[in-house]
């Protein structure tokens, strides 16, 4: 009988020591908004384990972090069966390498997530063992900028791209609304070249699971499509962003996004505080009323001038009835 040439001669350790895993995990604002290649969800629960074992109060990345295979499998799954996807996720990750720059010196270095070159770096009998490149200790400890997230909702996603919307709606879990750019939104889901002149497609593709998934989570959320209004070209409005909103947040402030959006943007929403208009109303309704009619809306308020005796009564008023007609509500 032939030996198995796989069969290695430095053997990992048998012993399981579990590690404390908290109830979230914290990742470095840098990871939230990078491009991320899209990889298996075992990956990604792998990861999640590994920044849910990092402790606030640690000084240095440990020497390995080990988790059981149990700890991403899936409570309905054969044990056996997850081997070949955690050999797939190693393999996954082994290729993951991080892009460090710095735009202004003009210097960039690659760096992978993992250090292979550690004995301990690997799977041995259900127990998964993770050592971490100690070079990108800055994107792990003491990180003042980090984004939380629960993994008590996130490991039993099926779906990469419910993984990454949990982890980028979790950002604004204080304001409770994310615009983003259609072209970065493609960066962030790793879809660049997917559906690059349907983006109803593209968005049927990306979100239809996430929609499904994260409803039963705090991060259930709808979404809608921003158009071009300067597009002058007869035919539909081209999409140019995106807007989220969280179902179980509505925001008291208008967010600072909402501002470095455009110019155009950025001027409406200042000349509408000015208005008096307040921001639980503007967010509330901005969207529904649209750039153009909160133009118009602008434009006669000015003509009145002085007609106005009472700013904050008069302009929420209108600002929510026309708001509401938009919306289909009953003023």
């Amino acid at each position: 009988m032939k030996k198995d040439k796989r069969i290695s001669q430095v053997a990992l350790p048998l012993e399981f020591h579990p590690n404390k895993v908290k109830e979230y995990a914290k990742q470095h604002w840098n990871i939230t908004f990078a491009r991320q290649k899209k990889v298996s969800v075992y990956a990604k629960r792998i990861i999640a384990n590994v920044l849910a074992m990092i402790r606030e109060d640690d000084l240095e990345l440990r020497q390995y972090y080990q988790m059981h295979v149990t700890d991403v499998a899936r409570t309905d799954q054969d044990i056996s069966s997850v081997y070949k996807e955690v050999k797939k996720a190693f393999d996954e990750l082994t290729d993951l390498k991080w892009l460090i720059e710095d735009i202004h010196r003009k210097k960039f270095s690659y760096r992978h997530l993992l250090n292979t070159s550690d004995v301990h770096c690997g799977y041995d009998n259900g127990i998964i063992l993770v050592a971490l490149n100690p070079i990108l200790k800055p994107y792990f400890i003491e990180i003042a900028h980090y984004t939380t997230y629960e993994l008590k909702h996130y490991m039993h996603f099926s779906s990469w791209y419910s993984m990454r919307m949990f982890e980028l709606l979790s950002a604004f879990s204080d304001t409770g609304v994310w615009r983003v750019p259609i072209l970065a939104f493609r960066e962030l889901m790793d879809c660049e070249s997917k559906y690059p002149n349907n983006t109803k497609a593209l968005l049927d593709y990306i979100l239809t699971k996430p929609l499904e998934e994260l409803e039963p989570t705090k991060y259930a959320f709808t979404y809608a499509p921003v158009f071009d209004d300067n597009h002058k070209v007869r035919g539909r409005k081209p999409i140019i962003a995106l807007e989220f909103q969280l179902k179980s947040i509505e925001p008291k402030n208008v967010p600072q996004e909402w501002f470095e959006f455009s110019d155009e943007h950025k001027k409406v929403l200042l000349r509408l505080r000015t208005w008096q208009v307040t921001d639980v109303n503007i967010v509330r309704y901005a969207k529904a009323i649209g750039m153009e009619r909160a133009n118009k809306l602008l434009y006669e308020w000015q003509l009145k001038g002085k007609e106005i005796e009472d700013k904050t009564k008069y302009c929420n008023a209108v600002w929510v009835r026309v708001g509401k007609a938009a919306m289909g509500e009953k003023p």
